[in-house]
């Protein structure tokens, strides 16, 4: 096995060192550079139309909800003094329940190939029975969750405050599409996790190069090419994924704002919709101890780049803001 491995070793060091071998070495690291930017670019850009209903199974909106779409797309628009063909966007509804709690997206509405948005498929229920109907025939033995199974009698009273939790109202359908155009707007919404991958992978690329070729323990070996390059590889991709985690952080509480501010009905409609998510996973923590690991006492999802509990303070804080001004409103009348 020794010999084996040391006969291996020889021979691709050999191999590195020639010119073939040079041009793979940097053709490998340069495509670790730039093939996750440009197939994501391509994919959420020019393709989005494409790509989307392929990754996500989707339908068209509900008729009720045209109409609340369409008055906050035309408030987002007025509000950024845009016109329609430089926010381009598509808003849609998941078909599963489970496939997701939050809405979908894909592209940016800051460039013109546009925006596709799917929002959750619980937006579709008008009422609590309807809800528990729908529960009754598509998950008679309880709902999936994170991995767990969450056994539900659905003809108990949990089960109605469960099925309550994916109910809205027309408030927090107006919140939630206006929060949606603002979380995907700009061209930060497409490109920001590509730039920071081609960033941080040039340092990783640079670091394997260099410390391949220079340093004497490695010694240019292909075994130590083969270990420095997913090793800095892997720390690449540790910093991107935090970096947006960072930036989801950032233009989630920005959405969140931009969306409350818009009237106080838009304000409430977010504390109800943030509020009746924690109160569900609350409900599922509570049915299944085995979700302690994955939803905290509050109902929050561990380890999500924006806490649920921070957006729900945080538009209590908006609220109390618009309950000062709507005091001084009432005296102005």
């Amino acid at each position: 096995m020794g010999s084996t491995y040391t006969e291996w070793n020889q021979k691709a060091t050999l191999w590195l060192q020639t010119k073939v071998g040079r041009r793979a070495r940097i053709g490998l690291l340069a495509a670790t550079v730039v093939g996750y930017p440009i197939g994501s670019i391509l994919i959420n850009g020019p393709f989005v139309n494409l790509t989307f209903p392929r990754r996500y199974s989707v339908e068209s909106l509900p008729d009720r909800l045209v109409p609340l779409v369409d008055e906050e797309y035309g408030r987002f628009l007025e509000r950024e003094s845009r016109i329609p063909k430089d926010a381009v966007v598509s808003v849609q509804i998941q078909r599963n329940l489970l496939d997701s709690d939050e809405t979908v997206a894909s592209g940016s509405l800051g460039v013109r190939t546009g925006l596709k948005l799917a929002v959750p498929m619980y937006s579709k229920f008008k009422n609590g029975n309807e809800a528990i109907d729908y529960f009754k025939n598509q998950y008679p033995e309880g709902v999936d969750f994170m991995g767990e199974r969450v056994p539900i009698q659905w003809g108990s009273e949990i089960a109605e405050e469960f099925a309550d939790c994916y109910t809205l109202s027309d408030n927090a359908h107006r919140f939630l599409f206006l929060r949606d155009l603002y979380a995907y707007d700009g061209y930060a919404s497409l490109a920001q996790r590509s730039i920071s991958w081609a960033t941080w992978t040039t340092f990783s690329s640079i670091f394997t190069y260099w410390i391949h070729n220079s340093s004497r323990l490695l010694s240019g070996s292909a075994a130590s090419f083969a270990i420095a390059y997913p090793l800095f590889l892997g720390a690449a991709w540790y910093a991107n994924k935090q970096w947006h985690m960072l930036y989801r952080y950032l233009t989630d509480i920005h959405a969140d704002a931009e969306a409350a501010r818009a009237s106080f009905q838009h304000a409430e409609g977010g504390k109800e919709y943030y509020w009746k998510m924690l109160k569900r996973n609350r409900i599922m923590r509570d049915i299944n101890p085995s979700l302690w690991t994955h939803v905290t006492a509050t109902g929050d999802i561990r380890g999500i780049a924006t806490p649920i509990i921070t957006r729900y303070d945080h538009l209590k804080d908006v609220n109390e803001e618009d309950d000062e001004l709507k005091g001084v409103v009432g005296m102005d009348d």
